[in-house]
């Protein structure tokens, strides 16, 4: 197994601890062998004026930035039920389908917690306060993975987004495959293009984990029409 990034790239660690801490004062780095955690308190800046302030943990695991970093609000604030898009201790920032666009490959550790995690907490805030989430977050689970796609494909009936997701979890795309669309037409003569794009934004296993989330004992409908050796 190799090492964890921050035993890889120790010169990326020391450069992101000044960058992020020079914001962030209060925002602590605690090294382990297989991950980095980042410690304190985080607050909400608008127009100069502090708005609210969180106690958090945000772990950067062994594979980051491959993999993203892991939220947590660790004062007992934010009770762990969807409705504040908190699964089991951890800050849902985004449906997972969406790093493509929130945070794409590049994206450092400084603009991931002026971003997403900043406009978690800064809707948090609004909610506690209102009873609305203020920048029109998806609903939570399986609801919120339908949301994303409805937007993204322009259409909102389950069954094609279920066919959508069942083409984009699988190992390779094959051209006879019938479209998700329901055209009846096969994918290389209908929408080979689209999918082969979404394929590149969303990997597989982000695609499998949903789908798996929407149907989580039905067997690929690619599979059963068309069959898995074909």
């Amino acid at each position: 197994m190799s090492r964890a990034w921050h035993r890889r790239e120790p010169e990326m660690l020391e450069a992101m601890k000044k960058e992020v801490q020079a914001q962030y004062p209060n925002l602590h780095f605690y090294l382990h062998d297989d991950r980095v955690e980042v410690r304190g308190t985080f607050p909400i800046i608008e127009d100069g004026e502090e708005l609210d302030r969180y106690l958090v943990d945000i772990t950067l695991p062994r594979e980051y930035p491959d993999e993203l970093p892991v939220v947590r609000e660790i004062a007992g604030r934010i009770a762990h039920h969807a409705d504040n898009h908190m699964s089991h201790g951890v800050a849902c920032l985004f449906v997972p389908e969406e790093r493509w666009r929130i945070c794409p490959p590049g994206t450092g550790f400084l603009e991931f917690l002026n971003n997403p995690v900043r406009n978690y907490f800064l809707g948090y805030s609004v909610y506690s306060r209102t009873g609305a989430w203020p920048m029109g977050q998806r609903a939570h689970g399986v609801a919120g993975i339908y949301e994303y796609y409805a937007e993204l494909l322009g259409m909102t009936d389950a069954a094609v987004i279920t066919e959508y997701l069942d083409c984009l979890r699988r190992k390779e795309l094959k051209g006879h495959w019938l479209c998700p669309c329901k055209s009846g037409k096969r994918i290389r003569a209908c929408h080979q293009l689209e999918i082969l794009d979404l394929r590149r934004k969303i990997p597989a296993t982000v695609a499998e984990k949903s789908w798996t989330m929407i149907h989580p004992r039905k067997k690929s409908s690619s599979a059963r029409r068309l069959g898995d050796s074909q």
